[in-house]
C-alpha cells in the first residue's frame, strides 16, 4: 500500500525560509502580520519564527494548517507589503502528517 493510500494527514506544517536584510522593527511587523493572517484564517496557526541550523536562510516561520488550501487562504489574508530589499528570496517546505506507525 502506498503512503498516499493510507495517509490520513491531520496536519500540514509549512516551513517558510527567508533571508532578511531589513530592520528588526520591520521583522517584528512581519511576524505580527503572519500571526494576524493566521488568526483570520480558519484552520491556520502561526507557531512562530525560528532560526534554522541546517538551512542557509536567516529565519524560518512555521505555520500549522489543515491543508494546502488553508495555507493559500492564509497568504491571501497576509497584510504586509514585501520589500524585495528586505526579503530577497525564500523557500517553502510542506510536511504532511503525522503518519501512523503501523499502517
Amino acid at each position: 500500500m502506498s503512503p498516499i493510500q493510507w495517509c490520513r494527514c491531520e496536519t500540514v506544517l509549512v516551513l517558510s525560509h527567508i533571508d532578511w536584510n531589513g530592520t528588526n522593527e520591520r521583522l517584528l511587523e512581519y511576524d505580527e502580520a503572519e500571526k494576524k493572517a493566521c488568526e483570520k484564517t480558519e484552520g491556520a496557526e502561526y507557531l512562530g519564527r525560528f532560526m534554522p541550523w541546517n538551512k542557509k536562510y536567516h529565519w524560518t516561520s512555521i505555520t500549522k494548517v489543515k491543508d494546502i488550501s488553508t495555507f493559500q487562504a492564509m497568504m491571501q489574508n497576509l497584510e504586509w507589503d514585501r520589500d524585495y530589499k528586505e526579503i530577497t528570496h525564500g523557500e517553502a517546505e510542506f510536511y504532511a502528517g503525522p503518519f501512523p506507525l503501523n499502517p
